[in-house]
């Protein structure tokens, strides 16, 4: 998929954190371990607040820099990932944060392109935003971990 303007990227961004959000549910659903379905559930949630959040976000940003055009596309930059994932009924919390920082690793990687690729400062502000938000959100996956671990 080539992405010809920022509100492209911007809903394909959204369009990943929700099949995220529906991925974790449907892991929770055959989880075995307890703290997997906590974890799962947790992160779920967090998807579906994340798509939220960048709706929200998108809402603030002006239509000039949602209008405005690539000078190329983003073939080579799919958020594919999920697809690419093994669904194992015995995952272990460790897999299921391997899984996440994958995908959050994959979006850091996406928003630092188009941050590359923008040719205004006020795009790339957008995706420079972006990318300091999921690598924000790398941290707080850590922290949340740790205290289901503790449970």
């Amino acid at each position: 998929m080539a992405f010809d303007q920022t509100k492209d990227v911007l809903k394909h961004a959204r369009k990943f954190h929700q099949k995220l959000g529906v991925f974790y549910e449907d892991l929770k659903e055959s989880a075995s371990r307890e703290r997997v379905r906590t974890l799962l559930d947790y992160m779920s949630r967090h998807e579906k607040h994340l798509d939220a959040c960048l709706a929200e976000y998108e809402e603030q940003v002006s239509d000039n820099v949602l209008d405005t055009y690539f000078k190329y596309g983003s073939e080579s930059t799919e958020l594919t990932a999920i697809a690419d994932f093994e669904i194992e009924p015995d995952m272990g919390v460790d897999d299921v944060v391997a899984a996440a920082m994958h995908f959050d690793a994959c979006l850091v990687a996406f928003y630092r392109e188009m941050a590359q690729r923008a040719l205004s400062e006020k795009v790339r502000e957008v995706f420079q935003n972006l990318l300091e938000m999921e690598q924000h959100e790398q941290i707080e996956l850590s922290k949340r971990v740790l205290d289901i671990e503790s449970l």
